[in-house]
């Protein structure tokens, strides 16, 4: 099983539930892999694997560029794009927008401008420098480009970053109000596959779980594609179930009823 984090597993105030915690740890113990698959990098998931414990195995991180092991976050597989394009990203994009605001994961770390923690729905140990620019010296690589606007939706963003990005690149949402730069082709799907593919599990054995359209190319990939029912029109559309609201404990009513359907 694959789940996103914000708005599939995490309920609206950005925590997992006790009941939610207790249907992964009982998928567990039935011999069922979970999986996180999240636009958040690895070393965001501490308070959750936690809470969760080694239930959780594996990761889907970054929209799929990083794949890694939990509770360790040793990545498996990363997709990078070279430093210089993100700091030309950046620096065109900073000509369009002076509001912007940016934080980027890089081979030497992670660096966050003021206003990006606030947009996290959990807390985070999140460095923050009043420029990335400045932040990233000695970076080769980078693994993720985060943007945020203090007046502009996700999905407006969204639209306006892709009329200046080239065709190497895309934007896409983080899950939060943040929005993701990455590489074509790069996404929850890919990295799921790769996963599996690592694994030797069939596609057609997987569920996955999201409420957002960065979610959508896995609810497709996956053999059955669960949608939370405060996902938009068009994921839930995609997928072959839709579960209740993260509000109302979506995942882990259908993780019951499919536990009790398999006894």
């Amino acid at each position: 099983m694959a789940f996103d984090l914000d708005g599939t597993l995490l309920d609206p105030t950005g925590s997992i539930t006790p009941r939610t915690v207790t249907a992964l740890k009982s998928a567990h113990d039935c011999g069922i892999r979970i999986v996180l698959a999240t636009g958040r990098p690895p070393f965001m998931m501490g308070n959750l694997i936690e809470a969760v414990g080694p239930a959780i195995t594996h990761g889907v991180m970054a929209n799929g560029a990083v794949v890694c092991t939990f509770p360790d976050g040793q990545a498996l597989h990363t997709v990078m794009f070279g430093i210089d394009r993100a700091v030309e990203t950046i620096t065109r994009l900073r000509m369009v927008d002076h509001e912007l605001g940016f934080a980027i994961a890089t081979d030497v770390g992670f660096a966050a401008e003021p206003g990006f923690a606030a947009r996290m729905p959990i807390p985070s140990r999140v460095p923050t420098s009043p420029d990335v620019l400045g932040a990233i010296a000695g970076a080769t690589v980078a693994a993720k480009l985060l943007v945020f606007h203090p007046h502009i939706g996700t999905q407006d963003l969204i639209d306006e970053l892709a009329q200046h990005l080239g065709s190497d690149l895309h934007a896409t949402h983080m899950g939060t109000e943040v929005v993701e730069i990455g590489p074509t082709g790069v996404d929850k799907a890919s990295g799921l596959k790769w996963l599996c593919d690592h694994l030797e599990v069939d596609a057609v054995d997987v569920i996955a779980f999201g409420d957002n359209t960065n979610d959508n190319s896995m609810l497709v990939w996956a053999g059955r594609g669960v949608a939370m029912n405060n996902a938009p029109e068009l994921t839930r559309k995609l997928a072959t179930d839709v579960t209740s609201t993260n509000g109302e404990d979506g995942v882990a009513a259908f993780i019951e009823k499919l536990l009790i359907d398999l006894r």
